[in-house]
């Protein structure tokens, strides 16, 4: 795959019944890109993800993994998307390290490839020192840490996380984001829905949503001046007062849009 135009879709929305749940839109993210996905609850975040990962059909426009229609894709091409959805999947009997063996099995590794993959994917965490302490005795950010992993033994090129800060306090936020600032090196991207605040200069990029419309895209320090705000914990407020249709003019009119979507385009 090329290293641009990673995770394209063009003239992507969603409708259920007669409600539009994402406005028809164009994004492309290139490799290693770690991108925030932001905007009041029901907005459409889980649902772009889960658009975007293939895990749910558009109700028009196309999706692209390199460059390629996804319904194109071969398996073992799709096994290169990961998605971490919000409530964990980690079985809760089993220790850390046997978790992630049996996941790893169950993708096909065996022998030392798969021992080799596991440690990698520990160490990456850093979940060594609770690689052999039963998954329901784990903080909610460990957990969160090993329903990664447990995406990460597949290698995935895009990883897709959907509210991975849910719950976590301000202090397990931050060492959270430095942890998916890291694994975007190498070229993997990663897409998050999140309503963190307070981590955002982790990301190279922030899309924000407002009742299904595109807003904004473009890097969190120039989200501060597009939205006039000292911080962007701020946004939510302004929000709420915005009309959506008028938002998604004014950022379509805006340079930011020509070099962020416009300039992407698949």
């Amino acid at each position: 795959m090329g290293t641009a135009g990673i995770v394209s879709a063009k003239g992507l929305s969603v409708k259920a019944g007669s409600n539009v749940l994402i406005q028809p839109l164009n994004l492309s993210f290139c490799s290693g890109e770690f991108v925030g996905v932001l905007g009041p609850s029901g907005c459409g975040k889980s649902t772009l993800l889960r658009c975007l990962a293939g895990l749910q059909a558009p109700s028009t426009g196309e999706v692209y993994l390199g460059g390629q229609k996804f319904e194109k894709l071969t398996p073992q091409e799709r096994r290169k998307i990961g998605f971490v959805p919000q409530d964990d999947v980690v079985h809760g009997s089993l220790k850390v390290e046997r978790a992630l063996n049996y996941t790893g099995r169950l993708m096909g590794l065996t022998g030392q490839e798969l021992t080799s993959r596991v440690a990698q994917v520990i160490e990456l965490l850093e979940l060594q020192e609770r690689r052999a302490v039963r998954t329901d005795r784990l903080s909610g950010g460990q957990r969160k840490r090993v329903s990664i992993a447990m995406e990460l033994l597949g290698e995935p090129q895009v990883l897709f996380l959907d509210e991975p800060t849910a719950g976590l306090d301000p202090a397990l936020e931050d060492s959270f984001m430095v942890n998916c600032r890291k694994l975007c090196q190498g070229g993997r991207t990663l897409l998050m829905s999140t309503h963190v605040m307070q981590s955002l200069d982790a990301l190279d990029l922030v899309l924000v949503l407002l009742k299904g419309h595109l807003i904004f895209l473009g890097p969190p320090q120039q989200g501060l001046s597009y939205f006039q705000v000292p911080s962007l914990s701020m946004i939510y407020k302004q929000l709420s007062q915005q009309d959506p249709l008028a938002a998604q003019q004014r950022y379509a009119a805006s340079s930011l849009f020509q070099t962020y979507v416009a300039g992407r385009a698949p």
